[in-house]
């Protein structure tokens, strides 16, 4: 699975950018923007082709899920502190895929069976954060895949380590760096990901 996240800064046509990306292999789309407030987020999503909605996942807002017929929600550790595991297992219910940020391999044993989708990170030096390190082992294999979450690799991802991410054991990556730090090759680098993560060879 490629999951795009949004650039932390809004990029010129970038809601072109999202369509296109989408049409050109990723999976999904996280449309995070921090400090942005649910009206930011809807009035974007309402300049976005609706056919799109369902490969968009947003950061914080349940509502907007509902209202837009999203993918589904991605939680941050301040509102997975508000969310009960009850409401949890309600939304993924209803179809909502239900997406998590983790530091730590030693954690996906006790949350795979409460998550859609778990981003571990950092797996590499960031591209998007200078000076944030990989945390994460250069020997690490992920442990025996058990319960229903996929793991994606996050942080500092990019067509030279995807192969080396996918022999670490993910079950997808979580591109944001490789894909915005020249939007104008923003597909060009997805594809060139893309084929190299689905490369058994590689």
């Amino acid at each position: 699975m490629l999951l795009v996240i949004t650039n932390p800064e809004p990029v010129p046509g970038e809601i072109t950018l999202w369509e296109q990306l989408l049409a050109a292999g990723a999976d999904a789309l996280l449309l995070r923007r921090p400090g942005w407030t649910a009206a930011m987020y809807a009035q974007a999503l309402e300049q976005t082709p609706p056919a799109c909605y369902q490969k968009i996942m947003v950061a914080g807002h349940w509502r907007l899920y509902h209202r837009f017929g999203l993918m589904g929600v991605h939680v941050n550790e301040q509102l997975r502190q508000q969310t009960t595991m009850p409401q949890l297992r309600q939304y993924r219910q209803q179809g909502c895929c239900v997406s998590t940020g983790i530091h730590n391999v030693f954690t996906l044993p006790l949350v795979r069976n409460e998550w859609d989708l778990l981003l571990l990170s950092p797996v590499f030096d960031s591209i998007s954060k200078p000076g944030y390190k990989r945390q994460q082992p250069p020997d690490l294999l992920l442990p025996p895949h058990t319960g229903p979450a996929k793991v994606l690799a996050l942080g500092g991802v990019h067509a030279g380590n995807a192969a080396k991410a996918r022999q670490m054991g993910f079950n997808g990556l979580a591109l944001l760096g490789a894909i915005w730090q020249t939007p104008a090759k923003a597909v060009e680098q997805l594809q060139d990901i893309k084929s190299i993560w689905n490369d058994p060879t590689l």
